[in-house]
């Protein structure tokens, strides 16, 4: 009987018995990459059409109703991001959020209906998915992810030069 390394298990399909690594990390791969398709948004301008209700924006408001927001808060306001509760050709309706939101606990942010004269708004801007930049962030993730699991899987293989794993000689 030699004394060595072991042989790989049969496959009753045939082949060895490969380590469940890569599959794992093929797993892995693909959930960042559906959870980065989820994640991906921008703003974009909208040009002489009002926002539908239910809609996330972003408004940039006019210097006097900024001046009186941020009083009324007590910081300085510039823009606000909230969700469309109506919008008519004299008013436009947000529901915002003030500091973190932690629902159901202690520190759970305030929300706050506000409603803006049309004159009070300089822009509006849409939230929107980028399939641009989520293509991008999905290839990154999974490159990273997958070079990740190519070292761990591949092992380390040693610390010799000469392809031994053994100490180089000298």
């Amino acid at each position: 009987m030699l004394i060595g390394h072991p042989r790989p298990k049969e496959n009753p399909e045939g082949g060895s018995s490969a380590s469940p690594a890569p599959r794992v990390g093929l797993v892995l791969a693909l959930l960042l990459g559906l959870l980065a398709t989820s994640a991906c948004y921008q703003y974009a301008p909208l040009l002489g059409e009002p926002p539908a209700p239910g809609s996330e924006v972003r408004v940039r408001l006019s210097s006097g109703a900024a001046v009186a927001l941020s009083d009324r808060v007590g910081q300085p306001v510039r823009s606000l991001e909230g969700e469309v509760i109506s919008s008519s050709p004299d008013a436009l309706v947000l529901e915002v959020g003030w500091g973190a939101l932690y629902a159901g606990t202690v520190f759970e942010g305030r929300r706050d209906t506000l409603t803006f004269k049309t004159d009070d708004v300089l822009e509006v801007d849409e939230k929107a998915f980028s399939p641009l930049r989520t293509t991008g962030l999905t290839v990154a993730i999974t490159a990273i992810v997958v070079a990740i699991i190519r070292s761990m899987a591949g092992g380390g293989g040693g610390t010799g030069g000469d392809g031994t794993g053994g100490t180089p000689a000298f």
